[in-house]
């Protein structure tokens, strides 16, 4: 795990944190869950209405899943029929069925292995989150109606210092990084700077302001901030391509002083604009380009998946000071509790003007993911989640990969032949993450029907079933103790598992997700 840039005691066991999770959060991971995906998924539109409050209290975690998987095989032999008038797949009689003992066996032996190794680690990334509704999203769970206006910024950030003696600051002394997000709210998170390499970017002095460029419009739209209205204009740095868009947006003339490449600008050191700290200018991806903005991308790596893999690449901090609702957290400091859609937003706008660190704000109507159920914005934000790590077994799996036999053998683009997808996707990936969580919980963050971790002995439902399960997972566990578990579900020993409901006490007491992060 060194080798992953993860500390080695981050991934040793911890029997204190485990029975913390145990007693805070194993009932209600274990009804809510599958009570959600019954809810959304399983049970057709057509019947939903008859599952009135009374209704929902019955099912318990045990007929919730016997519900599940009548309607799973009923679902499988309905498809069959179909493929069938298709001529599909010949063997009808041994079907490929997750739910049966023999994938769950298997999985346990692969993932237990895969522990063993070290192969499985934490750490935080970005998801879609849903702050109306508390919990992660994928993608296909968004919407993205064209009538979203956000408060799009201009700031700049004061340059320290540039990687080599005679740099840029010799010549310039007052000279800003001049950045556009419309996601004002993050820059408490911000980590870095990022350019692109191969554009081209000017050192601009601001020149002839016209009359008006200290003035807001009247219809308050239009913002214009303490940089432009100070005496003493600093210099700043700006994609050469939108030169012209930039002086009819703010309405200036800009005089070009200098011009340099985005790779000359990497390393130099820059004053985060609230806490003041040193922060990196690096060179981001294809994302940063002259299309709008001003070619300098404002990075959090802890709210957008773009800044998320640059961060991994310059190892930048993963902050995220935002919690479940939406709200800052302690962490964003002057700004805690506040909204970060709403009044929070604002507050980092005119703190940033206090500051003389605002150009101009101005309202941007844009797509922008909205939470399908409640229709309501979402935000990105970083949660803990799990990991597998490709690189240790990478050789294997493309090993296994090219003793499947494949139909057809090869790809074909424009005539050329191209191996399958699969070894496309294993020989670049560096990792796999577990699904995306549900409910509010981003710790617990592995799905059942991927990874066998919930299906575990959750019904020990007592603080004495749970203590004796922990205790003897970590003291007795090994890869003999593994295969023993594998064998005991293969017979079927996982749905017998989950009926040992009521030896250890009544229904799960109902509580709020907690987890000491």
């Amino acid at each position: 795990m060194k080798d992953l840039g993860i500390p080695e005691e981050k991934t040793k066991p911890d029997l204190k944190r485990l029975l913390q999770l145990c007693d805070k959060n194993w009932e209600l991971i274990e009804e809510k869950t599958i009570e959600l995906l019954l809810m959304l998924f399983l049970i057709p539109k057509s019947q939903r209405h008859s599952l009135d409050q009374d209704a929902r209290n019955g099912l318990t975690p045990i007929k919730l899943r016997a519900k599940s998987a009548k309607f799973a095989k009923a679902t499988v032999k309905a498809q069959m029929a179909s493929f069938k008038r298709f001529g599909v797949w010949p063997d009808w009689d041994h079907p490929y069925l997750t739910l049966d003992p023999e994938y769950e066996a298997a999985q346990i032996e692969v993932f237990g292995q895969m522990v063993f190794k070290r192969y499985i680690y934490r750490r935080r990334k970005p998801v879609h989150w849903s702050p109306s509704s508390c919990t992660a999203l994928a993608e296909a769970e968004l919407e993205y109606p064209e009538v979203h206006v956000s408060k799009s910024m201009y700031a700049v950030f004061k340059l320290l210092t540039t990687p080599t003696k005679d740099g840029l600051l010799d010549e310039f002394p007052k000279l800003s990084l001049a950045i556009w997000t419309t996601t004002p709210w993050t820059i408490p998170a911000n980590a870095a700077v990022a350019v692109n390499s191969k554009l081209q970017y000017a050192i601009v002095e601001v020149q002839s302001p016209s009359p008006d460029v200290t003035s807001s419009s009247e219809d308050g739209k239009k913002r214009i901030g303490s940089v432009l209205k100070g005496s003493k204009i600093p210099f700043f740095i700006v994609a050469l391509d939108l030169l012209s868009t930039l002086e009819s947006k703010w309405n200036v003339k800009l005089a070009v002083k200098k011009t340099v490449f985005g790779s000359d600008l990497e390393n130099c050191r820059y004053a985060h604009p609230i806490n003041g700290e040193e922060c990196p200018v690096v060179i981001g991806g294809d994302y940063i380009t002259t299309e709008s903005g001003t070619g300098l991308v404002h990075t959090a790596p802890g709210h957008g998946q773009d800044d998320y893999i640059t961060g991994l690449k310059y190892n930048l901090p993963i902050i995220s000071p935002v919690e479940d609702e939406g709200k800052f957290t302690e962490e964003a400091g002057i700004f805690e509790g506040l909204d970060v859609l709403g009044d929070g937003n604002a507050a980092v706008i005119d703190h940033l003007d206090q500051l003389s660190s605002i150009i101009m704000v101005e309202p941007y109507k844009h797509k922008y993911p909205y939470d399908w159920r409640t229709k309501k914005p979402t935000i990105f934000r970083a949660t803990a989640q799990w990991f597998a790590s490709v690189e240790g077994f990478r050789e294997a799996a493309m090993d296994a990969i090219s003793q499947v036999v494949w139909t057809p053998s090869q790809g074909v683009v424009m005539g050329l032949q191209i191996p399958t997808r699969f070894e496309f996707y294993f020989s670049s990936i560096s990792d796999l993450s577990s699904p995306l969580q549900r409910l509010k919980n981003p710790s617990l963050h592995f799905n059942p029907s991927q990874l066998p971790v919930t299906h575990l002995p959750t019904r020990f439902t007592s603080l004495l079933g749970k203590y004796i399960f922990a205790s003897l997972f970590f003291l007795f566990v090994s890869l003999d103790f593994l295969d023993v578990i594998a064998k005991l579900i293969m017979f079927s020993f996982s749905f017998s598992i989950y009926r040992i409901n009521d030896g250890f006490g009544e229904n799960p007491v109902k509580q709020p997700f907690e987890c000491d992060d």
